[in-house]
């Protein structure tokens, strides 16, 4: 009787586990185009960003959204922070968002990609400096960095 009840509790922890619709009650992405989930409606101009567009510039009017699409994968203690930006000049949307990689299953431990949405605050020029470590490790180089130097007309 005991192992059958350990087996079954064993059981519903594991589908408890597989059973996430995404996160933070947004359901997960279908494709790594889709546009942010949230407050956050995206301009058909919106400019977007990835990894390989690190230390690039880009160019956004006043009110145009930048969205900066990034390989995250928070199971492991890492996150992506805010690490340089004149808001005055470009400001964040929103909080960051994360989606699971729509082309694997949901299972702890996979990763995704986190979004940043930014907006062209006022004219001027700035640096978009993101860091992807851990929040508890103080004096530890990150583990990546992404910068854009970004210009708002």
């Amino acid at each position: 009787m005991r192992k059958s009840l350990v087996v079954l509790l064993l059981g519903v922890v594991v589908a408890a586990c597989g059973t996430d619709g995404g996160h933070e009650g947004h359901p997960p992405a279908t494709s790594t185009n889709a546009e942010p989930t949230g407050n956050v409606e995206p301009s058909g101009d919106a400019v977007d960003v990835t990894e390989a567009n690190s230390g690039q510039n880009r160019s956004l009017r006043t009110g145009q959204q930048l969205i900066v699409t990034l390989a995250a994968n928070p199971s492991t203690g890492y996150g992506w922070r805010l690490a340089a930006l004149d808001q005055g000049v470009l400001r964040p949307e929103g909080e960051p968002d994360y989606r699971p990689d729509p082309d694997r299953p949901i299972a702890p431990g996979s990763g995704g990609t986190a979004v940043w949405t930014f907006v062209g605050n006022a004219a001027g020029v700035t640096e978009l400096a993101l860091e992807y470590a851990r929040s508890w490790e103080h004096g530890v180089e990150p583990a990546q960095k992404f910068t854009l130097r970004v210009e708002v007309e």
